[in-house]
């Protein structure tokens, strides 16, 4: 039996519903009483990743080793494992630009709950202790108002109930790395990170969060600044891979 509290929160909502309608999180259509979170359209229109993923990077991996062919050339990656909840492309990519560059900061319990789901069904039962963000540098978190990593993780921590913590700086100011080759990045992301609480760190299972998987230079950079100070283990979660 409901309770007259319960029946008082159904009605708010309904109230709430008639006078705003839910928006999908990626066109911003209004939803109709009742549909699923997103509309019919962009529900079809999103790309999704294969079955079989890359252990390396989380993208799709068409062989049949752990690790996709490129995973395969650069090499030994500083992290246990990588899980990427979409492919760069289409819808995603555009979704990502919005909530990245345009402010769209309502797209982030979307996101982080897909993240949270792919981390759950591909981590193969992976333990970890807290989530942590990829930070940004002072200035660049001024001019954007936000950091988008540090949104995600904290909204992910609570889907995962573990803690979010934030023991990682972004020490030096880098140049945007969009055009750039691997090469090019490493050394831009070289010595840019440190951690400000090692104490958070020591012989914790971490989970390192971002948007975009690329080249994994800026991943590789925090996760071994991560490991230097003595976490046990890190791990990679990212909305997309590229």
């Amino acid at each position: 039996m409901l309770t007259c509290s319960a029946v008082s929160t159904r009605l708010v909502r309904l109230f709430v519903d008639l006078c705003a309608p839910p928006l999908c999180p990626l066109c911003r259509a209004a939803l109709a009483h009742g549909q699923a979170e997103l509309c019919s359209d962009c529900q079809a229109d999103l790309p999704q990743s294969p079955e079989r993923r890359c252990h390396g990077c989380g993208g799709a991996n068409a062989g049949h080793l752990a690790l996709c062919p490129e995973c395969l050339r650069v090499g030994a990656r500083p992290w246990d494992f990588a899980v990427s909840a979409f492919p760069f492309h289409g819808l995603v990519r555009d979704a990502i630009h919005c909530y990245k560059y345009r402010r769209r900061t309502s797209l982030a319990p979307f996101f982080a709950r897909c993240m949270a789901e792919a981390w759950t069904a591909y981590a193969e039962n992976r333990r970890i202790d807290a989530i942590t963000p990829v930070p940004l540098h002072w200035f660049r978190t001024w001019q954007r108002g936000y950091n988008q990593a540090a949104i995600l993780s904290r909204l992910i921590a609570k889907q995962l109930q573990v803690n979010c913590i934030t023991p990682l700086r972004r020490i030096r100011y880098t140049r945007q790395q969009a055009r750039m080759d691997l090469t090019q990045r490493r050394k831009n992301v070289h010595g840019a990170f440190a951690v400000a609480n090692r104490k958070a760190v020591v012989n914790q299972r971490l989970l390192l969060v971002d948007d975009v998987f690329t080249t994994g230079a800026t991943l590789a950079a925090a996760t071994a600044v991560l490991l230097n100070a003595g976490a046990a283990s890190v791990s990679v979660l990212t909305i997309a891979r590229d």
